[in-house]
């Protein structure tokens, strides 16, 4: 199996597992665990099952804080609608149900994006910057939409570049906003969520990349789904990056139920929008 392979066909795995189930043949990017092995009515098992992590940490991140500004609880709501974006996709392995996934992850770190540049409670770039996020999203999704399923690899290149061309933007934010914290919890809470990640990113890489190896690992340890656990990492990323960003806002950190940590809202930044 060539490199590219694994983003778009298990070819070498056909003629060990059924090609198709309930779904029908794939007509998106397919991923690395083998199609239809789990469940004749689910196309990628592990990845659909994974992808629930994404729905919990965008509910989660709403509830915790639900009196806080506006674009914060759209950004959190965002990374709900891309885990069920991404158990249709995966589930379906249909192009259609893969621009649910691939298109609200665009607007979901275009909100993020927003969050990072308008960090004060007041407007500082007028009405023309949501505008021009908005319209740099519609362009993006003209774009992925207009490939279809006929140019697969004209989509992943627009939704890889877009995705991490706004990466890069946050990134590039945090690291300014933060760069003098003395807070050390805080500190050490932002090199958690760049482990994670990384890591997680590094799994993706693999799963892509290096399919054949995955699937032929000795002593029977097969496939290890990594896919899944860069949904899992993903997850858990998300919701700390846009917390952190919170924290910027508000600079009061709580914990619920000892584990998750949240954003504690103060009456000051909860009148915010």
């Amino acid at each position: 199996m060539n490199t590219p392979v694994p983003l778009y066909s298990n070819t070498t795995l056909a003629t060990s597992f059924p090609p198709t189930g309930y779904w029908g043949p794939p007509t998106s990017s397919d991923w690395c665990e083998n199609n239809y092995d789990i469940s004749y009515y689910v196309a990628e098992f592990f990845n659909s099952l994974s992808s629930i992590a994404m729905i919990l940490v965008g509910i989660i991140g709403v509830y915790l804080h639900a009196s806080f500004e506006k674009r914060f609880l759209l950004t959190f709501g965002s990374i709900a609608i891309v885990g069920l974006g991404s158990i249709a996709f995966h589930g379906t392995l249909l192009f259609p149900l893969q621009m649910l996934d691939e298109v609200p992850m665009v607007y979901s770190i275009l909100a993020l994006a927003y969050c990072c540049i308008e960090n004060r409670s007041y407007r500082r770039y007028g009405i023309w910057f949501p505008i021009s996020i908005a319209l740099y999203g519609l362009l993006t999704t003209v774009v992925l939409v207009g490939a279809g399923p006929h140019d697969l690899m004209l989509a992943f290149v627009v939704f890889q570049s877009s995705f991490a061309f706004m990466v890069l933007v946050v990134m590039s934010h945090i690291v300014k906003i933060y760069a003098d914290i003395q807070d050390v919890k805080i500190r050490q809470m932002w090199k958690m969520t760049g482990t994670i990640a990384l890591t997680s990113y590094v799994f993706w890489n693999i799963d892509y990349r290096l399919c054949d190896v995955m699937q032929s690992l000795p002593f029977g340890l097969g496939n290890p789904q990594l896919h899944a656990f860069w949904h899992l990492g993903a997850s858990v990323g998300s919701y700390l990056v846009t917390l952190l960003v919170c924290f910027n806002r508000a600079e009061n950190l709580g914990w619920k139920w000892g584990l998750v940590p949240h954003v504690v809202v103060n009456v000051k930044h909860s009148k915010s929008s």
